[in-house]
Formats: C-alpha cells, structure tokens, sequence
C-alpha cells in the first residue's frame, strides 16, 4: 500500500513552514540568498539584491486573484457534486472514486454525510469571499512573490476539497449505500464550527476594508499604494487580524470535520503558515514604524 499522498503533503508543507519560519525568524542572516528570497514575499520581501535565479521566476502579487477564481470554481462544482450524490440520489462516478484511492489511500468514512455538506458549502463560501475581496476590495501595489506561493494556492484548495470528499460517507466504495440526510444528523459541532467560520468570515471581510481603505480617498478612489499603519476594530490588538480570521474560519471547518484524520492537518497546514506570515508582517511593521503601536500583538491578542 502506497502512502496516503493528501495526509503527507499536508503534512511536509506544515513541517516545511516550522522548520523554515523558524530558520527565519533565527538566523535568516545565515540562510544562503535564494531560500530567503523564495520564502519571503509582498511587502515582507527580501529588500538586497535580488538572486539572478530566483527573479525571473517571481510574479505579481496580485496573481493570488487566479488561484481564488479556481478556488470559487472548484469547490461550487465539488458541492454540486456532494448535494447532487446526499440529496437527488445521483449514482457517483467511477472516475471520481478512482482519484480520491489514488490521492488518499487506505481512506475509511469518518465524515458524515451532513458534515460533508456543511464542510464543502462553508468551503465555497470561503473561496468566493476571498474570491471577491481578492478581485473587488484589495488594493495590490507592486510587490512581487515567487511563483512557488502562487503554484501552493491551487495545491491547498485542490487539496483541502480533496481531503473532505475522501473520508466521507458515500465516496469510499462505488457500491456503497448513500447515507440519506437528515436534520437529525445536525451534530453541536457542525453548529458550533459554523458559527465560528461565518463569524470569521464576516470579521475577515471587515478587515479587507480596513486595509484597503489606507489607499482610498473619502470616494472610494485608490489614491496609493503605500502601505500605512491600520487602525480601528481587531487591528487594535493584533497587526494581521485577516489571517487571525482565517484561522478561525479553518478552525470551525475542523469542528464540522471532526473524526477525520485527513483535514487536521489542513488545519495545521493554515495555522503555521498564518503565523508565520503574521510574524513577518509584525516585525515589517515595528521596523518599518517608528510609531506603530507597542501593544499590538503579531496574531493572537495578548499572547504573540
């Protein structure tokens, strides 16, 4: 039996984000140029001179919009899927079952029919309201990023749908009965992770304003596209409360995918890449600032 390939990718990214977020945050001076040229991007980009080979593979920013667009694209048609297969009773295809035993062998369901639903509609929502933020709200400077970040964009949504079909009830055997769906079914934990995911949602959406904002006049009019200090709300106490939110938004979908063995590790995947991008931003800011507020923590208020 080969290895479960989703469990250990996911598993080698979030390694790989602790091992070289904590090089870096360490003894970055004695990492050689490219490593952290590739690992650093946005306004929290190397500044010295540019690597020659790690240049000409870097591109905009702003390039995160395309993985969004796939993200909001593929986790609909996934959830057209789901809700087709648990609720109109539609036979799954054979193809589909063949790529999940490929991507994830040895798989069992541990997921309810109902929290798949829930998992993947709160997935959507997640894409198609970074989709728009991403397209409509942020304002993107010219900062660049190695095409590595954007090539993971697609890898973790692939991923991350990939990882709650493979565990669910219905998507394990072709000749498996298909759970039918009751309100029943609705546990504490699909209640309570929903609530925490459209609370965060809803913050997170709140601070894209904020931020995008800095760069507006009184008319909505992008007038710069330098970067200033944010005020008001959660920025008060931390200086990445977007990413605070995306954590907790990956963490309520944790609570609707609770038994899975798959999915914690998405999490964990989110929650050190988040941190670590809080981290840089909070020392980019205080070195950056001379003013910028003491008190403000990097993500988690009063704690880091």
């Amino acid at each position: 039996m080969y290895p479960n390939l989703l469990k250990l990718g996911f598993i080698l990214m979030t390694f790989f984000m602790v091992i070289m977020g904590g090089l870096i945050n360490t003894v970055e001076q004695h990492l050689p140029l490219f490593i952290v040229q590739t690992f650093r991007y946005g306004k929290c980009a190397y500044q010295g001179k540019s690597s020659f080979f790690i240049k000409p593979i870097e591109v905009p920013k702003r390039w995160f919009g395309h993985f969004y667009i796939f993200a909001a694209i593929f986790t609909t048609l996934a959830a057209i899927v789901v809700c087709n297969v648990y609720i109109l009773g539609a036979k799954l295809e054979p193809w589909l079952l063949i790529c999940l035993d490929l991507l994830a062998s040895g798989r069992n369901a541990s997921v309810s029919a109902v929290s798949t639903i829930i998992a993947l509609l709160l997935l959507t929502v997640q894409a198609w309201h970074r989709f728009h933020e991403t397209m409509f709200v942020s304002v993107f400077s010219d900062v660049k990023m190695n095409i590595v970040h954007y090539l993971v964009g697609y890898i973790h949504y692939f991923g991350s749908v990939a990882a709650i079909l493979a565990e669910s009830h219905g998507f394990i055997h072709l000749e498996e009965t298909v759970p039918q769906i009751a309100l029943k079914d609705v546990s504490f934990l699909n209640v309570s992770g929903c609530i925490l995911f459209l609370w965060a949602c809803y913050q997170q959406s709140k601070m894209g304003f904020i931020l995008a904002n800095l760069r507006k006049n009184n008319k909505g009019e992008v007038i710069s596209v330098k970067h200033k200090i944010p005020h008001g709300d959660m920025f008060e106490y931390v200086s990445s409360p977007h990413l605070l939110c995306e954590i907790l938004m990956y963490l309520g979908l944790t609570f609707v995918m609770w038994g899975a063995s798959i999915w914690p590790w998405v999490f964990f995947w989110v929650l050190t890449n988040q941190v670590e991008s809080a981290l840089l931003t909070h020392q980019w800011y205080k070195t950056t600032f001379s003013n910028y507020p003491s008190q403000r923590k990097a993500i988690f208020p009063f704690i880091v």
